[in-house]
């Protein structure tokens, strides 16, 4: 007789075919692992709600501020600090100051405990998102905080030669200022609030330090005094940053903080032709690609003439790893500048343009807004290719910004602050 040969337990069975399908049924659960995990990640990730995290609302003014923890909207409860908290949270938002602030009471009963943020009074400081001094509590003062602030960064009008750039209409841009020497156009400027304008640094070296011969001009695309809206204002003080090297020494290849702010000797009264534009929030960031326009009186061409009237021009921004490249700036972009424009040159800011603004619209604070995200700084030539203009990012200076304004706000002449 035969011996039978014993069988190994599943050996048999698997076949080149079972092995393939065993695989295939272990490739397609790991499929379906992934995609359930992707889903439930998505499902529990916080809300990207398209707005910045710190908002008023439209219909009676209470402040929110939005809890990624739970993915929701808690309104801030009334403290002693509501007025300090106030100007904090509408610049926060981009809106410089406080208008006005006042509280809301809530009826009884509805003070759930997951609906209010309580503030700590020691965590709440400028230059400081509000977000890292407030914690979730029941409010049992049954009052929250409503803020009005300082509205800006909208046109009054419905608006239908930097180089390559058009002539601007009347009221298209009610934020632009020009800054003038003993008459004579030196920069542009951008207004934030009713008392104060920025604009670059460079624009005030040595022999432009006579802060009584400086005047704005507001409310025109024209340089001299011709239209009917025109206002011409008086310049109190100027600040500028101490860390702005060319200054400190003139043979520094580096334009770094390249900004400075104005504060006028009366406060403006806003018309049709003479609105402020909003700062940037704190921590936008700037989105490669995204167009903004930037706007001024200066030269046409580089060995041109200075427009007579306001030009507008629409660019892209460069990423910095592409502006630092070695065919670009060769790693002279800083992290306090931005590049925009095209490679091929073409459409660029110019000479007479320093100091003015590069603006973009988002909808971050609800309405549409037009945003300072840069001051006219520098660059090689007008125009040229792969040789952008270069901007100071006005979100890195935002702190800066706000403590100039507090710090100097009645204190005349010219002055010079480091970092804060």
């Amino acid at each position: 007789m035969s011996e039978k040969k014993k069988k190994v337990p599943g050996m048999a069975f698997l076949t080149p075919c079972r092995a393939a399908a065993i695989f295939l049924s272990a490739f397609l659960l790991a499929g379906i692992g992934a995609a359930v995990w992707a889903i439930v990640t998505f499902l529990i990730k916080p809300e990207d709600t398209g707005l910045y995290d710190v908002q008023v609302t439209s219909a009676d003014l209470r402040l929110t501020v939005f809890d990624r923890t739970q993915d929701r909207w808690r309104f801030v409860c009334s403290s002693s600090s509501n007025e300090l908290l106030a100007n904090i949270s509408c610049e926060e938002m981009g809106f410089v100051r406080a208008l006005n602030h006042s509280v809301y009471s809530f009826l009884e009963g509805s003070n759930d405990s997951e609906d209010y943020f309580c503030v700590d009074v020691e965590q709440l400081t400028y230059g400081k998102k509000i977000r890292e001094a407030l914690s979730p509590c029941k409010c049992e003062i049954g009052q929250v905080l409503t803020v009005q602030c300082q509205d800006c960064g909208r046109r009054s009008l419905i608006v239908d030669r930097i180089v390559g750039g058009l002539d601007a209409r009347q009221g298209s841009w009610p934020w632009q200022v020009s800054l003038q020497y003993d008459g004579v156009h030196q920069c542009g400027g951008s207004i934030i609030s009713d008392r104060w304008i920025v604009s670059a640094a460079h624009c005030f070296p040595e022999r432009y330090r006579h802060v009584g011969r400086w005047r704005v001009l507001l409310g025109s695309i024209y340089k001299a005094p011709t239209h009917n809206s025109v206002h011409i204002a008086e310049v109190q003080t100027v600040v500028f940053h101490s860390s702005y090297l060319p200054f400190v020494d003139p043979n520094v290849d580096d334009n770094s903080r390249d900004i400075a702010v104005l504060a006028l000797t009366n406060r403006l009264q806003f018309t049709e032709y003479i609105q402020p534009v909003c700062l940037p929030t704190y921590g936008q960031r700037l989105i490669d690609g995204q167009m903004g326009t930037v706007t001024g009186w200066g030269n046409t061409e580089y060995y041109g003439q200075p427009s007579e009237v306001l030009q507008e021009a629409n660019v892209p921004i460069i990423s910095d790893a592409v502006c630092n490249a070695p065919d670009y700036y060769d790693n002279q972009i800083t992290t306090s500048m931005f590049c925009a424009g095209y490679e091929k040159g073409s459409i660029d800011a110019c000479q007479g343009d320093s100091g003015g603004p590069f603006v973009a619209q988002d909808t971050l604070s609800k309405a549409s807004r037009y945003r300072l995200l840069g001051v006219v700084s520098w660059g090689t030539g007008c125009a040229m290719a792969k040789k952008p203009g270069v901007y100071t990012r006005v979100s890195r200076f935002l702190p800066w910004i706000s403590s100039a304004m507090r710090t100097f706000e009645n204190v005349p002449g010219m002055h010079k602050m480091s970092r804060t």
